[in-house]
């Protein structure tokens, strides 16, 4: 990456983007949770009732699509949420680096990158 050389952030300025940050990873983990889980769910309830009730091809006839397809949402989903929690965290001000999680914990507290060494914080 190039140079950004901005000027640090602020504190204030640091923590509310790191409380934003947060707020996009919950929210997308509360729906990439609720999503996979109900969807796997909803694929036992139906496993079991094709076990009594339908002959082994026409039951796999089912499951199989039924599971590409639940690998398919959740596996979009879970692009989504790192896609967007990447886009939701900081850049460093002087190499433009996404910082991690531990890395926004080093720069709170050292105030500096722990990419390139710059000043974060001001």
């Amino acid at each position: 990456m190039a140079a950004e050389n901005h000027p640090p952030y602020t504190r204030e300025a640091f923590e509310r983007m790191r409380a934003a940050a947060q707020s996009v990873e919950r929210r997308e983990g509360l729906l990439l949770a609720g999503v996979s889980v109900t969807l796997g769910v909803a694929q036992l309830i139906f496993l079991r009732w094709a076990d009594h009730h339908l002959d082994r091809p026409t039951k796999l006839a089912f499951e199989i699509p039924a599971f590409l397809a639940y690998l398919v949402i959740v596996g979009g989903l879970l692009w989504r949420f790192v896609r967007r929690i990447n886009a939701a965290r900081p850049r460093c001000p002087q190499c433009g680096a996404r910082l991690t999680e531990l890395s926004e914990r080093v720069a709170a507290a050292t105030g500096r990158c722990d990419s390139c060494g710059g000043q974060l914080l001001s």
